[in-house]
């Protein structure tokens, strides 16, 4: 059906003209004669309707998506043997258990002597059943007995089950089955999971196999059962839980104050002495440990701040503020400190350590001078102040003057403070402080005067510290030293440079004169990340597979390179042989997808039988995941929790297919666990949310928290809005929060975002006028992302600080003028437009990363104090991102230079006056200290650092992202005069440049020594250079060397220095190394048009011709198909489309992608795909190829309402006339 849709007279006529198209803040371009966006609906509805009314076009529904196409049929339950039937319908009071598919299939699988089948039969009674048995029995199988068998189930069988992970996804189920068991044998259960978890005390970290959810749920059924209790019966029984710190949820708290007393003092104490022990603090999340502080303070009334009740709180202070603490009587700080109250701190807020510090300097009963050195030299006094004990530099002056068990313990005190895992509160996530690495620096002054005389006892006593050493303390190490403390060393952290110089240092003190052996790697530890690919090269086979746990252990540090050449060396025989033998797994995602097409028929029938657990945990990437999904699909005709769960990793590699083969009466319940598996694309979310929509619940009128709670958070926000707004008025709030917390939700197109938000405002009944408080800010959190910038102006003071809070969560993007202005509006109303001096640490943490939006001297104004305890903020920056959004748009607005100027005011103090006014000189550990902000440095204090701190300095500077060009020219001169010229650089020192080498001229890339691939990595990994840069860096490299004799790991160590060979050198690369590095070069995007379609030829030659490619080798060529002709393209399979990368997408040449896709073709894009279609190639669509990339980008219920995507808005409004038959032709 190809017939053509013409524009009315006057709409063809400005089609688009302009290549100027700019994107915008919302990702679309700019209009050359920009019309309001109301104008351009009302002209789009307004020719719409005339032309539906003509009845030129149909009209099609945007929402109710479920009409456009009948449902396939979907699996159904098979029979069952006949001989069951009798003892089944004795259990179930029928056979109506037999009708769902899960349960069906469930019995049938059952071996003939099972303990299952023996129930159902009646030989045996269902309390015989093995716990191990009974955790296997699907959930909606026991929601079907019959009272008098389910009360025959036991706690330890119901303990089982539970346990089950299987188990622990479908919370309808849960709650139906809840409501049958007892109180008596609720109690029992918890009783016994309680006695299994605590078993090593009530002080150590309880273990439990139970998810988060499901703690949640328990415990919200245990305060629901205790509803009535009085304030002591609660206080009483809460310790049944104290196993389930994750189920201590804020909604699970609220109930708790809520309960027959409100705010009942001593079910406050209580939630703060058992959470407060083992761990389990660290185990809850920020929310709720926030709600148990606030709990414990508003129970306590008007007594909440008095020594007796503020000692109960550690470490639960949360909810306390930097304002709190500097309205609390010096004197209460101190007779909390002299009683231990901050031993138990995690962390206090933003800057309250300096606050603390303050207090106790300006008090009298703080000793003074020369006797508070002696008094902070008792350890004891020391050890007191917990994590403020990082401040004691700034009270006495100089950490020297401190006796070194002081220092010691000093570092000791702060180091206890971190007792959390690492990931579970904001403080684990956070390095040293500023603080803690001067203290570290103090101590190995005192410690090591002369490095090259330290021996290893004193390495092995500076442990915790040793990470400040400088590279040239560590150069000068004796190697016996090294030796000596490997163990220490290994365990401190050392990246990059510094690693391989102590890997260096080793070898040399323990004379490896050759490889290095399986056991002398494991001594490396955590160094193994920097160990030189040579270095592996030389290992042997067998010593690099003996040493893949510890080469797994330090993967994270490791450079592609590396990667690739352990997966290389551990690699022999049979790959199905050698998986789940600890032999190659953790580098499975290496492994060429040849490796795996190689032994497809192998995988295949290595599955048969359902056992999936060889490939279950597997790191994969989307490629391989894609075949080895495929390979177990092959022989299955219906999906099950159980066989999801089964799939593990692979799971990643389903595409919207296999949702047909999911019954419908345990969709909800699969998709969950699948969403729990793996992050799928649009497509996916969409048809979930699409099946939901149109065979799981047609009526949202009726929705409940039990329906909101089995819906994916993954696939929430792709639900129509239209269908969440009919949601019963007492779960709106719920539904709002569920959409607001998706990781999801910036996933989808910003027009969706916006509709959730208004649907969240009508919820709240202000969806266009009443102001936004507290509570308003907290239902919307994340929505406020996607809220019109009017919503803003609405939020009163009390809701400032929360919006302020949620919007730094919003994705990186470039913001409009206005707002930036609505952003300081809330700023303004939040301090209550107080002068920038009075800011305190709260307010700055509060608008956090979107300072910059703050006028200059506002930011200028702010206390250096109070700057330099927000120092972390400039180290949340993603940095590469807004790199990135700058060079795509040179007039995105993200200026970061007055607040990145502020952090080097405060961390140095040096004003930006005086800087202007003379050169200030940093050292390496203040440029060190700045983080991110240290790209605020002038070339002027670039050049005037002395060559000792500069040299000390080189990776940290070359690490970095965001130098203009003229920064990067003056550290590529000052590299040049104070450590070498370009044809002298050692590899240790072309290792350290990093992003400086991309303003090094073509003459000083073509002197580079690049004989170390992991060398040439760290420098060409870096974005910026030009076609002769590359050209010149590759022929370096390359030097009489033949390019078939190039390896796969040089390859990839190459990186965009690829983009400097010539379309016959791609030629000419060995076939089996390109095969091995492909899924590497698919994610480079610095080729010219030849050089793309060099490559695919090259792609061709190695998997053959692209009619045979299948959706894995798409994925794995990633950007190489790139350089598909207009005829490839034009050939490609419906399933082959929306395989292509969005990267690949991208790249493509516009007349290219225009003339070799069809709107058919164009029309089975991804959102991903969709959104990747860049100005140019949407320029150069037909009128009917636009519309359908629209539709693609958009989905049938927002692509109506999509902003003009074109450069002319009529264009657009002719797309929109066409929609309605490209989504007929499509569907």
């Amino acid at each position: 059906m190809d017939e053509q849709i013409h524009c009315p007279r006057g709409v063809a006529a400005r089609d688009v003209e302009s290549s100027e198209d700019r994107q915008t803040d919302a990702g679309f371009p700019s209009l050359p004669e920009p019309r309001e966006p109301e104008a351009d609906l009302r002209m789009r509805s307004a020719v719409l309707f005339v032309l539906l009314a003509a009845g030129l076009v149909t009209a099609v529904p945007r929402v109710k998506r479920q009409s456009a196409a009948a449902a396939p049929a979907r699996p159904t339950a098979p029979p069952v043997d006949d001989s069951l039937k009798t003892g089944i319908t004795d259990a179930f009071g029928g056979e109506s258990a037999l009708s769902h598919s899960g349960i069906a299939n469930f019995i049938n699988n059952q071996p003939n002597d099972s303990s299952i089948i023996r129930a159902l039969k009646g030989d045996i009674e269902l309390n015989s059943i093995s716990t191990n048995d009974f955790k296997t029995i699907p959930g909606n199988l026991l929601t079907e007995l019959v009272d008098a068998e389910f009360e025959k189930i036991t706690p330890a069988q119901i303990i089982g089950w539970l346990g089950n992970r299987k188990n622990q996804f479908n919370f309808e189920q849960l709650d139906l089955l809840s409501t049958r068991v007892s109180e008596e044998k609720f109690g029992q259960v918890l009783s016994g999971m309680k006695d299994t978890a605590e078993a090593a005390g009530p002080d150590a970290r309880p273990t439990t196999p139970l998810s988060a959810d499901v703690q949640e749920f328990l415990v919200r059924k245990f305060v629901e059962g205790a509803v009535n209790d009085t304030c002591a019966e609660m206080a009483a029984k809460l310790q049944t839980v104290s196993f389930m710190p994750e189920g201590i949820t804020t909604e699970n708290l609220d109930r708790l104050r809520g309960n027959s007393e409100q705010n009942c003092p001593a079910v406050a104490d209580k939630v703060l002495e058992i959470n407060g022990r083992g761990g389990r603090y660290c185990m809850m999340s920020a929310e709720a440990r926030k709600e148990a502080c606030e709990f414990a303070r508003e129970a306590a009334g008007d007594q909440k701040d008095t020594h007796a009740n503020l000692l109960k709180l550690p470490p639960f202070v949360d909810c306390l503020t930097a304002q709190d603490l500097e309205q609390a009587p010096t004197d209460t700080l101190i007779d909390l400190y002299d009683d231990g109250f901050f031993l138990n701190v995690v962390e206090l807020p933003e800057g309250g350590n300096d606050i603390i510090r303050v207090k106790l300097d300006a008090s009298d009963r703080m000793p003074k001078g020369d006797d508070l050195i002696t008094f902070f030299n008792n350890v004891t006094n020391v050890e007191k102040l917990g994590p403020v004990a990082s401040t004691i530099g700034d009270m006495i002056g100089d950490l020297s003057q401190l006796e070194l068990p002081a220092m010691k313990k000093m570092k000791a005190t702060i180091s206890g403070s971190r007792v959390c895992n690492q990931g579970e509160t904001q403080a684990s996530l956070k390095g040293p402080s500023k603080e803690e690495k001067e203290l570290d620096r103090k101590l190995l002054a005192a410690e090591m005067s002369d490095p090259a005389s330290v021996s290893a006892a004193t390495l092995q006593s500076l442990a915790g510290s040793l990470s400040e050493l400088q590279p040239d303390e560590i150069e000068n190490l004796s190697e016996e030293a090294v030796v000596g403390a490997i163990t220490e060393l290994a365990g401190e952290g050392f990246t990059g440079a510094d690693a391989r110089a102590l890997i260096d240092k080793y070898k040399s003190g323990a004379a490896i004169s050759g490889a290095l052996s399986a056991d002398q790697l494991s001594a490396l530890g955590s160094l193994a990340g920097k160990l030189p690919t040579a270095d592996i090269d030389q290992m042997s086979d067998a010593d690099v597979r003996s040493s893949i746990t510890t080469f797994a252990s330090a993967k994270s540090e490791m450079s592609p390179q590396q990667i690739k050449k352990i997966a290389k060396k551990a690699r022999t025989g049979n790959l199905l042989d050698q998986l789940a033998n600890d032999e190659i797994d953790s580098f499975f995602d290496a492994l060429p997808l040849k490796d795996l097409e190689d032994i497809a028929d192998d995988i295949a029938a290595d599955v048969a039988n359902g056992d999936f657990s060889k490939f279950s945990d597997l790191p994969m990437t989307d490629a391989q995941a894609t075949l080895v999904f495929e390979k177990m699909d092959e022989g299955l005709s219906e999906y099950d929790t159980d066989t999801v769960i089964s799939m593990g990793n692979a799971v990643a590699g389903a595409k919207p297919d296999t949702l047909d083969k999911i019954p419908n009466d345990n969709f909800l319940e699969v998709i969950g666990v699948m969403s729990d598996q793996a992050d799928f694309d649009a497509n996916m979310n969409r048809k979930m949310a699409e099946r939901v929509e149109s065979e799981i619940y047609s009526d949202f009128s009726g929705f409940t928290q039990q329906n909101l709670d089995t819906i994916p958070a993954d696939v929430i926000p792709d639900l129509s809005t239209e269908n969440l707004d009919n949601v019963p008025a007492d779960l709106c709030a719920a539904v709002a929060q569920k959409v607001a917390s998706s990781e999801r939700l910036f996933n989808t197109q910003e027009i969706r975002q916006q509709k959730h938000a208004t649907n969240a405002l009508k919820c709240l009944g202000k969806e266009t006028s009443g102001d936004l408080g507290e509570s308003d800010m907290a239902t919307m959190g994340n929505l406020i992302c996607g809220a019109e910038d009017a919503v803003l102006d609405r939020v009163d003071a009390s809701g400032a600080r929360t919006a302020l809070e949620n919007l730094q969560n919003c994705p990186t993007k470039c913001l409009s003028e206005d707002r930036k202005t609505k952003i300081q509006g809330l700023f303004a109303t939040m301090t209550a437009d107080a002068e920038p001096s009075q800011i305190d640490i709260d307010a700055l943490a509060a608008i956090g990363l979107n300072a910059y939006c703050l006028p200059d001297d506002t930011i200028a104004g702010f206390s250096n104090d109070v700057v330099a305890e927000a120092v972390s903020l400039a180290e949340s920056v993603d940095v590469v991102a807004e790199e990135q959004l700058a060079l795509a748009d040179s007039g995105c607005g993200i200026d970061r230079t007055a607040m990145f100027d502020k952090i080097v005011e405060a961390t140095t103090g040096a004003s930006s006056s005086r800087r202007k006014r003379s050169t200030t000189v940093y050292t390496c550990t203040q440029v060190q200290n700045l983080g991110n902000a240290a790209v605020s440095l002038t070339t002027a204090e670039l050049s005037a650092m002395t060559s000792a701190e500069f040299t000390n300095c080189l990776e940290t500077l070359g690490g970095l992202t965001g130098w203009s060009t003229e920064q990067l020219e003056a550290m590529r001169d000052k590299v040049f005069s104070d450590i070498a010229a370009a044809g002298s650089l050692t590899t240790a020192q072309v290792f350290k440049l990093g992003k400086i080498a991309t303003a090094f001229t073509t003459t000083h890339l073509s002197a580079l020594d690049l004989s170390d691939i992991d060398a040439v990595y760290n420098i060409a990994q870096h974005s910026g250079y030009s076609a002769a840069q590359t050209e010149a860096a590759f022929t370096r490299y390359l030097g009489s060397t033949a390019v078939s004799a190039i390896s796969s790991e040089h390859l990839v160590g190459l990186s965009n220095f690829l983009g400097g060979m010539t379309a016959a050198q791609i030629a000419q690369i060995d076939s089996t190394a390109f095969t091995d590095s492909v899924a590497n070069i698919g994610n480079l995007t610095g080729f010219s048009t030849d050089q793309f379609t060099a490559l695919k030829e090259k792609a061709v030659t190695a998997s053959g011709a692209i009619s045979t490619w299948s959706t894995a080798t798409f994925t794995n060529v990633g950007t190489v198909a790139a350089g598909l002709t207009e005829a490839e393209l034009t050939a490609l399979t419906d399933a082959q489309v929306p395989a292509v990368t969005p990267g690949a997408i991208a790249l493509i040449p516009a007349s290219t992608l225009a003339n070799g896709l069809s709107t058919a073709q164009l029309g089975l894009l991804s959102m991903e795909q969709a959104q990747a279609v860049t100005n140019d190639q949407y320029s150069a669509l037909s009128t009917e190829q636009k519309a359908a990339v629209d539709l693609a980008q958009y989905g049938s219920a927002d692509v109506a309402d999509a902003p003009p995507r074109s450069g002319v808005s009529a264009v657009h409004a002719c797309v929109m006339l066409v929609f309605s038959a490209v989504l007929i032709r499509l569907l």
